[in-house]
């Protein structure tokens, strides 16, 4: 309770604070919504913690700095992991969450959610239809703007809880085991879960729990398939209109403009997707998306526990963010700022990864020797400041 309690009175500062400086900002942001701008910045800053945690979560053999463990544990509250936030161990001590249960939870969330919207728009609709001093026409109107504002928070959840979903799905599947054995001739052998190792990758009961990961695997890939199916059909659309396939103008890219098509609320519902890219750059938060899957789940499936692999994903990440920072596909410089900080900071993280403590494999678990300089005061404050940088940021063009 204390834990949600600090970090629902962290989230309304937050967004009270950038509702404040929004109000001021947002006539000079090329006409954006007050709700864009607040949704175009909370996903830069829960991105970057999602993938914090995520990274510490796939690299767990390697003994990161105490202070870098505290801010992961704190950044799988931005996951929505209830399980996490309220064990039900601690208040239950019979019940036991492993590995499918915590899967489980999260598509249980996810469909709570999408009935939860479904059941206010529902509320909704008949609190507008049974209006008397409204005409058709308003009614029309309200009716078209609830659902605008329901898919948006909706889609909005969704994808906040995208990553931590791929996460548990990935910790099941059968690329997530690993062979553990009871005897130096290497003979009884068998299959475990890295991430639960109580569950024996074999059996009916393992197989039959399978079947939910792979049914979730199709939710997986339908949101993104969808999300960039739709807004490139609505682009489509649009250039049509304009009469012009072949050299369209970067203005007629822009998504900003959404066509009266049936899909039109959807595309709206979306526009946190693309709303803060630049014309050409509409698809990059799909670009964006691949990276974080890639340093969360796809590290997870492959597994590799050794320091030259964690080396060569702190080269593709120093890589992405050159990259990012050469294309500059965010429009607001603020807000690219941001990006650009928090891609800064993963690969400071993935450095001191590389530095860290690793024990040596096929040995006996042994205490690694302390490191004077990761265990130092200033190292851990550095390492606290940099991680902090991108709420900084923030914080610290509101004040200036």
């Amino acid at each position: 309770m204390i834990q949600s309690g600090v970090f629902a009175g962290l989230a309304l500062i937050i967004i009270a604070i950038m509702i404040w400086y929004s109000r001021k900002e947002t006539k000079k942001a090329q006409g954006r919504a007050l709700i864009d701008v607040i949704f175009a910045r909370l996903k830069i800053i829960i991105g970057f913690y999602q993938v914090t945690y995520g990274l510490l979560e796939a690299f767990a053999f390697v003994r990161w700095p105490d202070v870098l463990e505290d801010i992961s544990k704190y950044s799988e509250l931005l996951q929505w992991n209830l399980l996490q936030i309220a064990p039900l161990h601690c208040l239950f001590p019979s019940i036991h969450v492993d590995a499918f249960r915590s899967l489980f939870a999260s598509m249980a969330l996810n469909a709570s959610a999408i009935t939860f919207f479904a059941f206010i728009f529902g509320v909704r609709y008949v609190m507008i239809s049974a209006s008397g001093s409204l005409t058709k026409e308003e009614k029309s109107k309200r009716i078209l703007h609830a659902k605008e504002l329901i898919y948006k928070n909706l889609f909005f959840f969704l994808f906040v809880t995208y990553l931590s979903t791929c996460s548990k799905t990935a910790n099941v599947l059968p690329l997530a085991c690993r062979r553990l054995c009871r005897d130096n001739e290497e003979t009884l052998c068998d299959n475990y879960l890295k991430a639960d190792y109580g569950i024996r990758c074999s059996g009916p009961r393992y197989h039959l729990l399978l079947i939910g990961a792979y049914f979730n695997i199709i939710y997986v890939i339908f949101l993104p398939a969808f999300a960039i199916t739709v807004l490139w059909r609505e682009r489509r659309m649009i250039l049509a209109s304009k009469g012009d396939l072949t050299l369209p103008r970067s203005e007629d890219l822009s998504l900003n403009n959404v066509t009266r098509s049936s899909n039109r609320e959807i595309v709206i519902g979306l526009s946190f997707i693309y709303e803060n890219y630049t014309a050409k750059a509409w698809f990059w938060e799909l670009i964006e998306m691949a990276r974080k899957l890639s340093l969360t789940s796809g590290l997870i499936l492959l597994g590799q526990e050794n320091r030259a692999y964690v080396g060569v994903t702190c080269v593709l990440a120093g890589l992405y963010g050159m990259l990012f920072a050469f294309r500059v596909p965010i429009r607001d410089a603020f807000e690219n700022k941001m990006m650009v900080t928090s891609l800064a900071v993963t690969f400071v993280n993935l450095g001191i990864g590389t530095v860290s403590r690793i024990p040596a494999e096929n040995q006996a678990p042994v205490e690694p020797p302390d490191d004077p300089l990761l265990d130092t005061l200033v190292f851990k404050i550095t390492v606290l400041a940099a991680n902090t940088l991108v709420i900084g940021q923030l914080v610290g063009k509101i004040v200036a």
